[in-house]
């Protein structure tokens, strides 16, 4: 069903939202944005699936600003990010832990603290830096998140994924990317696919012919995966 609600302005922690209330058994999803959007920006997603079941959803500002009102979890490299538009490559976190990722991992565990209720009833998910965050999220959680859903994301620091993700083994997640993707690219989302899968999770892929978006397919594939869930 689709949500009714009026979203309202929240603070959570140290974070600001846009949450959309539901009925208080209701499962809570936290979706985060990607980098240089703001916590309005995936807010339109509640609206867009007509879901079975009730869900609570919050959408949080990333803690950092950037230029023109955006807002980040972490920050990258702006020239590169202009190349990999021009088609000058993707990036590649593969091997790196990106500098304030921690920072905005704590910043969203207090958040969740926040909600007060229990992390089997969270769902955690996001957009491009939103979707990497949201994959850190899951391992550094005190309890195993409901399922987790990343749409345009890629994988960031392999081998503590590699040593950490076991301990999920099971969880459910959603995934989806732009065979096109220009920023992220398309092999850097397979390796996430494939790392997640190889320490246990359960999950679909939903490629799509296209670039950094979550068009049609992406949604069809989100909202069943959420269905599923509740």
């Amino acid at each position: 069903m689709k949500s009714i609600a009026q979203p309202r302005i929240v603070r959570l922690g140290k974070l600001q939202a846009v949450e959309i209330p539901a009925s208080a058994e209701a499962p809570v999803a936290v979706c985060l944005h990607g980098y240089g959007a703001d916590m309005r920006d995936l807010a339109s997603l509640a609206l867009e699936m007509d879901l079975r079941r009730p869900l609570r959803w919050v959408f949080p500002n990333g803690p950092m600003g950037i230029g023109g009102g955006g807002r980040a979890w972490f920050p990258i490299d702006e020239e590169r990010l202009a190349g990999y538009e021009r088609g000058e490559g993707a990036f590649d976190l593969s091997a790196a832990r990106p500098k304030g990722m921690d920072a905005a991992r704590d910043a969203v565990l207090e958040l969740v603290t926040a909600l007060e209720v229990s992390w089997d009833r969270v769902i955690l998910g996001g957009f491009s830096q939103g979707a990497m965050l949201s994959v850190e999220l899951a391992l550094a959680a005190p309890q195993a998140p409901r399922g987790a859903f990343l749409l345009s994301g890629n994988l960031v620091d392999a081998a503590s994924l590699a040593a950490r993700a076991p301990a999920r083994k099971g969880l459910p997640f959603f995934q989806s990317h732009g065979t096109q993707d220009p920023i992220l690219g398309y092999e850097g989302a397979v390796k996430l696919h494939e790392a997640l899968t190889a320490a246990g999770w359960h999950g679909d892929f939903v490629e799509f012919r296209g670039a950094h978006a979550i068009p049609g397919p992406a949604l069809e594939g989100l909202t069943a995966f959420l269905d599923g869930l509740l």
